[in-house]
């Protein structure tokens, strides 16, 4: 230790799941060694952190469930009774088909959010 130019200790604490995907990291980044990896993470000064909300999703996942209730509900009184008009199927198909634009919208929008953060791979 009397040697040592970096003298002060650091330690972390991880799952078995964690450590996997450090070393994978560790790997992939070409350093030597843990401490190689993490001084040069930690201390690179253009090092920002991404935080995407998710706490909508729950919401977003409910209401998609119950639209697919809904749309279940509906294909069923239509093949029983077949009343559905030319326009109500149209306004159908409009409806789901903006939902739809809607959430791949958003997800690329994250997804190009992760790539830009972790770059791509």
């Amino acid at each position: 230790m009397e040697n040592r130019y970096r003298t002060n200790l650091k330690k972390v604490f991880l799952t078995d799941q964690e450590l996997a995907t450090l070393n994978d990291r560790i790997v992939q980044s070409g350093c030597k060694n843990f401490s190689a990896y993490a001084i040069k993470m930690l201390l690179n000064p253009n090092m920002t952190f991404l935080t995407i909300d998710t706490s909508n999703y729950d919401d977003l996942i409910f209401e998609l469930k119950r639209i697919g209730n809904n749309l279940n509900q509906i294909a069923r009184t239509v093949n029983q009774t077949h009343l559905l008009s030319l326009s109500d199927r149209e306004l159908l198909v409009q409806g789901i088909s903006q939902l739809i634009k809607e959430v791949e919208k958003d997800f690329n929008i994250k997804c190009q959010q992760l790539k830009e953060f972790y770059g791509h791979h």
